[in-house]
């Protein structure tokens, strides 16, 4: 009788303990949840849009004003100081887009040359991975693709100014986007003439990659021939260092050198002025990062076969050439014994 007295009274102290169990199992799981919101909202969620517009239409206000409000001298000088202004601008606003804030995890990062498309930042927020094509920001959406319209308006701002300050009615400019397109022709002639093997020119805005070597970089036929291409396609840039002494130095030597490459080759550091006749890469052409060092002819496979959607490749080895092509790259040979001293093969052989 006893026994049978104990055993309700065991079963319902087992029953308050199974739903104490329960109520700590609930409590558990909504702290984690609300935990997990709190990292959500205040840790991982991109940052709210700032309204800044473009980096390239704010580099072109600049550079357009400045033409314009600068023409009172001379209209060589006027020209060159908003080029020179409208790449400083873009400079600028590239270095304020990559700063990275703190606890910025999963924060999208936007790429310092992508013009993103108008109205796009007030409908996406953020997120401008829809910008990309296969991770690559696309022609279109970088400063080269306006790039030769930008210098039209500043050519006919400065001209516009230097008739204001009477110094007389002279022939009006040569438009630069028919000139560049003239000489752009003359080089496609040479590329895809019947002895480099033929084919059609990929279409504008296609990604191609071209070789260089490490010293053929001021060369003026180089920096032509590169200021034509990368103001029609999607360009990127690999230097050859071998037999450079700083190749094989430690990991801070080789990126003093590949800075000071970059710096040379998109001719940084100096004035405005323009001797070979306007025709010098600079950051909006071709972005810093797109210039990238191989010692080694592996690398620049590995590089080419790395980037999504290359349609040509320029190179000046045979064993590249053998090894891309087995894996259905157009493959663009040039003699690497065109050049010598400062003078550059890949100038000389498309700007003979």
């Amino acid at each position: 009788q006893t026994a049978h007295k104990i055993t309700p009274i065991a079963m319902a102290m087992g029953g308050i303990n199974v739903e104490q169990s329960n109520t700590l199992l609930f409590c558990t799981i909504l702290g984690f949840a609300a935990i997990s919101w709190l990292l959500w909202k205040f840790l991982l969620s991109p940052p709210a849009p700032t309204g800044a517009s473009p980096s390239s239409s704010t580099a072109t206000a600049g550079g357009t004003s400045s033409a314009r409000t600068g023409g009172a001298g001379a209209s060589s000088s006027s020209t060159s100081a908003a080029r020179t202004s409208s790449i400083r601008g873009t400079a600028a606003i590239s270095k304020k887009d990559s700063e990275v804030a703190p606890f910025s995890f999963g924060r999208s990062r936007r790429p310092p040359h992508l013009v993103a498309p108008e109205g796009w930042e007030r409908t996406k927020s953020s997120d401008l991975s829809g910008c990309l094509v296969q991770g690559v920001v696309p022609f279109r959406s970088t400063p080269a693709a306006a790039y030769e319209a930008r210098l039209k308006e500043e050519s006919a701002a400065s001209d516009d100014a230097a008739s204001a300050a009477g110094e007389g009615e002279k022939s009006p400019p040569a438009d630069p986007i028919v000139v560049n397109r003239r000489e752009r022709a003359r080089v496609f002639a040479r590329m895809f003439s019947a002895g480099s093997g033929g084919g059609r020119p990929p279409n504008r805005g296609a990604n191609i990659v071209a070789s260089i070597k490490h010293a053929e970089l001021s060369c003026a036929k180089l920096q032509k021939a590169l200021f034509l291409l990368g103001t029609y396609y999607n360009l990127f840039l690999l230097v050859d260092g071998s037999g450079a002494s700083t190749a094989c130095g430690d990991d801070k030597e080789v990126k003093e050198f590949v800075n000071e490459m970059r710096s040379e080759l998109l001719n940084q550091g100096l004035d405005g002025s323009d001797p070979s006749g306007g025709y010098k890469l600079n950051a909006q052409i071709v972005p810093p990062h797109r210039i990238a060092f191989s010692s080694t002819s592996k690398g620049r496979v590995a590089f080419v076969r790395q980037l999504h959607g290359t349609e040509l490749v320029v190179d000046f080895d045979e064993d590249v050439t053998k090894e891309l092509e087995r894996f259905g790259f157009r493959v663009l040979v040039y003699p690497k014994d065109g050049g010598g001293g400062e003078s550059s093969a890949l100038g000389n052989y498309l700007i003979p």
